[in-house]
């Protein structure tokens, strides 16, 4: 069976060299053989975390998209431009989302089973 892979870049900028990197990863691990889906963060805008939100509103819908995208792929390929020493502020709003367990849902579920290469 093929590897999925879920391939994210960490800017939304259209013309991202972050983003052009990704889509030669992923047409190098295309030819690898594994199986990818680009995901640009652009089309799944979420609110900035916050518990209070979460905790009157749940879930943001993209959230649950993206969240679902990742538990239903084997791995992950992300690439962030660096800013200030550290990754994207989407990037980072998007994991924070990504990580919240939603009611009845194991801790860090979209991250079992990935492991770091």
């Amino acid at each position: 069976m093929k590897p999925r892979i879920l391939a994210v870049a960490g800017s939304t900028r259209k013309e991202s060299f972050i983003k052009k990197l990704v889509q030669i990863a992923v047409k190098g691990a295309k030819g690898a053989g594994a199986v990818l889906t680009m995901l640009d963060l652009k089309d799944f805008p979420l609110p900035l975390f916050d518990q209070d939100l979460e905790a009157e509103h749940g879930m943001p819908d993209n959230g649950t998209k993206f969240k679902r995208l990742v538990i239903d792929h084997d791995g992950l390929l992300v690439a962030s431009p660096e800013y200030n020493s550290s990754i994207t502020a989407v990037l980072k709003n998007a994991i924070e989302w990504l990580s919240t367990p939603t009611p009845g849902e194991p801790p860090l579920v979209a991250f079992r089973g990935k492991s770091p290469p």
